[in-house]
C-alpha cells in the first residue's frame, strides 16, 4: 500500500457563483463569519483537483481518503458520482478505481455542504459548524489483498492488550483483511527501545494472533504513559504486501459508584477540561503545531483528563493524549436537538462506529460518550431507545471501555436515561446561568445522601470571562474575568468536598466560536475558556487550577488587568501552591496573606494616587508583581453595560408586535401566567420542554432573549411561528 498526500492545488468555488480560487488543504471557508457572529456562507462548496493516474497503479485499487469534511461530502470523479459521506468529523474513504482513466488526468470533485440537516448530527449545538475539508486528503493505492480500507475508516487492525494472572501481558490482534485467501499476518510487539518482546503469525481472517509479554510496563496515565508498538505485516503466498505500525498500551480501567474511576487498580480522581478543536482565524483547519500548543496548555495546568467535545477530534490529538498520559472522554455529536427519524438514528450509529473503530487502539481513550444534553427539548421515549441502541453498539464493538453520557443538570437521578451507560456526567451551570455557586454543593449533598447507584461526573461547568471587564465587586452575569475567577474558586472547593464526583471538566480550555451567540458585547464567541481563543492569554482562573493540579511552583496575582482602581480599600488576591505568601505594597511588607487551600488574599489594601508597586513572595523564593494605579473614578471600560434599549432596537424589526397582545418580547413568566398564551407555548414547544426545571429559572427573561442566548438551538423560524400565534392572544387585564 502507498499513501500519497494531495493537499495542494485544489480549485475551490462556492455554490453562490463566486470566482474560483486555488487553495491548499486543510481549508475552511468563511472563517471570520463563523467566529464573529455574522454566520458566513452556508451551503455547498466544491473542491476540484486534476489527478493523473500513474501507470504503476494499474491492477491496484485507488482510494480517496479524506480526514474530515464538514459536514456532508459527495465525491464525484470525471462527472460520475462515487458516494456521499454524512458526518463532519471522521475520516472516510471511497474506492474510486472504476471511475479513474489510466494515463489521463482525472477530475476529482468533493462537494462539501455545511448546511444544517435533520438527518446528520449535529442538528444544532452551541458551537459553529465550520464548512470545508479541514484535515488531510490522500490517495491510497493498494493491492486487492490488504488490511481493509472499507472498515468504517479504521486501520483494519484491532489490538486488545490485557494483564492476566501473575502480571503477564497478553496481546490479541484482530485483523480485517480484504481477499484473505493465502494471506498471513505476522505480528511483532516492540518496546519503546525497539527491542522485540514477542511475535506470532496467523492466517488472515481466522483466529486472532496472541502474543505474551512477561511483566509488561503499564500505561499509567500522567505518571508513566508507556507504550509498545505492534508491527503487523501482511503476506500473501509468502510475499510481503504491507505493514501497520500501531502504538498501544497495557492498562486496566473500571468505574463504579463505590470506588470511582480506577486506573490499573488504583483510584484516580479525574480533573480536567473540555476542548473544542477550533481556534481564532483558523476554524477547524488546525495544524499539528496548534494541537501541540493545546496539549502544552493541558500539561501546564496539570489536567489528567480531557473531554474532547462534542465530536471526533484529529487522530494526532489522540496520539498526543496517548503520549502524555491523559485519560480521554471521546464522544459523538448526538447533542441538544435530536431527530426521531430513521435516517438520523442511523447517522448517529455511523458516527459512533467510526469514532470507535478509527480510535480503538488509543490507550488514552477510556470513555465513549454517546450523547450530550439529550433532554434539552424533552425526554421522549425514542430518545431512551436511541441511547440504548448506541450504548449496545459501543459495548458490542468495544466491551473493554466505559460508556458515558452527559446530561443537563435537571435530569432526575432516577431517570431511566441515567441507567443506560456505565457512568453519567452532569452539565452544571449553577452560579452562571441559574442560581448561585453554592447551589451545586446543595445539589451534590442531596445526591450523596440518596446514595445514587450510578457513577456521577461533572462533565461541564464554567462561566464566561472577558478580559476587558474587571471589577472589585463581581456578580453573576457581569462577564468579568473577576467573576469567572470567583466562580471557579467556589466550584473547585465544592468539587473537592464531594468525593462521589469521579471526574470534573471545566468548560472550556479555550474560548471557542459559537456563531449565534451575542454575549457580553462579544458576537460569535463562547468566552468560558480558561485561555483566550487565540491561545495568547491565560485568564486568572487558569492559574487557580494550575496551583491546584500541577506540581510546578505557582504564584500568580489575580486582577492584573484591573489596573486602575477607584476603591479606597482593595483586596489583593493570589493563587499559589506555596505554604506562605507575603505581600509588599510600594516596598512595604503588609505581612503574610490569609490562606484557604491555594487561594491567598489580604483585604483593606489602600492604594496611593497614581502608581503602586505590588509584589508577592513565597517561602520558596518565587514571586509575582504588578503595577496598579489608584484613581479618583472608576474606569468605564471595565464594566459590561448592557444597553437594553439598543438591544431591543436591534431586534425590534424581527418580530411583529401588536399593542395589547402577547409576543416573544414578553417574559416567560408573563406567557405562563396567561392560560391561553401558555397553551400556545405548550403546543409549539411541547409539554415535556416546559416541564424542564431549568427553563423555569429563566422566567424573568423575554422569550426572544432566551432564543437568542441558546446559541442557535432554538431556531429563528420557530420563534417567528410562535410570535405569529402569540400576537393573536390578548394580554390579561391587570
Amino acid at each position: 500500500m502507498r499513501r500519497y498526500n494531495i493537499n495542494s492545488d485544489w480549485k475551490f468555488r462556492k455554490g453562490d457563483g463566486s470566482p474560483a480560487a486555488v487553495v491548499t488543504l486543510p481549508h475552511i471557508w468563511d472563517i471570520r463569519g463563523g467566529q464573529n457572529g455574522n454566520g458566513g456562507y452556508v451551503g455547498v462548496c466544491v473542491y476540484e483537483k486534476q489527478i493523473e493516474m500513474s501507470d504503476d497503479w494499474k491492477g491496484r485499487d485507488i482510494y480517496l481518503e479524506i480526514g474530515a469534511a464538514g459536514s456532508v461530502a459527495e465525491v464525484v470523479v470525471n462527472d460520475q458520482p462515487v458516494g456521499t459521506h454524512k458526518g463532519g468529523y471522521s475520516l472516510f474513504r471511497f474506492n474510486i478505481t472504476e471511475w479513474m482513466r489510466p494515463g489521463q488526468c482525472n477530475r476529482v470533485e468533493v462537494r462539501v455542504d455545511n448546511s444544517v440537516r435533520d438527518d446528520v448530527y449535529p442538528i444544532a449545538a452551541d458551537y459553529t459548524f465550520f464548512g470545508g475539508i479541514y484535515r488531510d486528503v490522500n490517495l491510497v493505492v493498494a493491492d486487492a489483498s490488504r488490511f481493509s480500507l472499507d472498515d468504517d475508516g479504521s486501520e483494519g487492525v484491532y489490538i486488545i492488550p490485557e494483564i492476566t494472572g501473575g502480571g503477564r501481558g497478553r496481546v490479541r490482534v484482530y485483523s480485517v483483511v480484504d481477499e484473505p485467501e493465502g494471506c498471513e499476518v505476522c505480528c511483532q510487539v516492540l518496546d519503546q527501545d525497539g527491542e522485540l518482546c514477542a511475535k506470532a503469525t496467523v492466517k488472515a481472517g481466522k483466529e486472532p494472533a496472541e502474543l505474551f509479554i512477561e511483566q509488561p510496563v503499564l500505561w499509567n496515565g500522567r505518571s508513566s504513559a508507556y507504550q509498545y508498538t505492534l508491527s503487523a505485516d501482511l503476506l500473501k503466498d509468502g510475499k510481503w504486501m504491507e505493514k501497520r505500525m500501531i502504538r498501544f498500551g497495557f492498562r486496566s480501567i473500571s468505574l463504579s459508584a463505590e470506588r470511582g474511576f480506577q486506573l490499573n487498580g488504583e483510584r484516580l480522581f479525574l480533573h480536567g477540561v473540555g476542548r473544542h478543536q477550533d481556534r481564532e482565524d483558523r476554524g477547524w483547519a488546525i495544524s499539528r503545531e496548534d494541537m501541540e500548543e493545546d496539549m502544552a496548555l493541558l500539561k501546564e495546568i496539570g489536567a489528567n483528563t480531557v473531554r474532547l467535545a462534542h465530536y471526533q477530534h484529529a487522530p494526532y490529538f489522540y496520539e498526543l493524549c496517548d503520549r502524555e498520559g491523559l485519560a480521554v472522554w471521546a464522544e459523538i455529536p448526538f447533542i441538544s436537538r435530536l431527530s426521531d427519524s430513521a435516517a438520523a438514528r442511523e447517522n448517529a450509529l455511523l458516527q459512533l462506529r467510526e469514532l470507535i473503530k478509527q480510535n480503538y487502539n488509543h490507550p488514552s481513550i477510556c470513555f465513549w460518550g454517546i450523547g450530550n444534553d439529550v433532554t434539552m427539548f424533552g425526554a421522549e421515549d425514542w430518545v431512551e431507545e436511541a441511547l440504548r441502541e448506541m450504548n449496545a453498539l459501543a459495548k458490542r464493538l468495544d466491551p473493554g471501555r466505559i460508556t458515558v453520557c452527559s446530561h443537563m443538570m435537571t435530569l432526575a437521578e432516577d431517570s431511566p436515561l441515567s441507567a443506560i451507560t456505565d457512568g453519567i456526567g452532569y452539565n452544571v451551570y449553577y452560579g452562571w446561568y441559574v442560581g448561585e455557586c453554592s447551589d451545586m454543593g446543595v445539589w451534590l449533598d442531596e445526591l450523596q445522601q440518596k446514595q445514587v447507584p450510578v457513577p456521577i461526573a461533572i462533565s461541564e461547568y464554567g462561566a464566561d470571562g472577558i478580559l476587558t471587564y474587571q471589577t472589585g465587586s463581581p456578580t453573576r452575569g457581569d462577564y468579568s474575568e473577576s467573576y469567572q475567577s470567583l466562580y471557579h474558586e467556589e466550584m473547585l472547593a465544592i468539587i473537592r468536598e464531594h468525593p462521589l464526583v469521579w471526574a470534573s471538566y471545566v468548560w472550556n480550555l479555550c474560548d471557542f466560536a459559537s456563531v449565534n451567540r451575542k454575549e457580553g458585547g462579544v458576537n460569535g464567541r463562547n468566552n468560558k475558556g480558561l485561555v483566550t481563543y487565540d491561545r495568547k492569554t491565560r485568564k486568572d482562573a487558569f492559574y487557580l487550577y494550575k496551583a491546584e493540579w500541577s506540581g510546578e511552583p505557582v504564584v500568580h496575582i489575580t486582577g492584573k488587568r484591573y489596573k486602575r482602581r477607584a476603591e479606597s480599600r482593595n483586596t489583593i488576591r493570589v493563587y499559589s501552591n506555596a505554604e506562605d505568601v507575603e505581600l509588599f505594597v510600594n516596598s512595604k511588607s503588609m505581612g503574610a496573606m490569609c490562606k484557604d487551600c491555594h487561594i491567598f488574599w489580604l483585604d483593606g489594601v489602600a492604594l496611593l494616587p497614581g502608581k503602586n508597586d505590588i509584589l508577592v513572595k513565597t517561602e520558596r523564593g518565587d514571586y509575582d508583581d504588578v503595577i496598579l494605579y489608584g484613581e479618583q473614578a472608576d474606569e468605564p471600560s471595565y464594566l459590561f453595560r448592557q444597553d437594553r434599549n439598543a438591544e431591543m432596537r436591534e431586534v425590534a424589526t424581527e418580530y411583529r408586535v401588536r399593542n395589547g397582545y402577547h409576543s416573544v418580547y414578553d417574559t416567560l413568566d408573563e406567557i405562563l401566567d396567561n392560560p391561553e398564551a401558555k397553551k400556545v407555548l405548550e403546543e409549539e414547544a411541547g409539554a415535556d420542554v416546559l416541564s424542564q426545571p431549568l427553563l423555569h429559572t429563566l422566567g424573568e427573561l423575554p422569550l426572544e432573549s432566551i432564543a437568542r442566548k441558546s446559541g442557535g438551538l432554538i431556531r429563528k423560524e420557530w420563534v417567528v411561528r410562535l410570535n405569529e400565534r402569540l400576537t393573536k392572544v390578548k394580554k390579561l387585564q391587570e
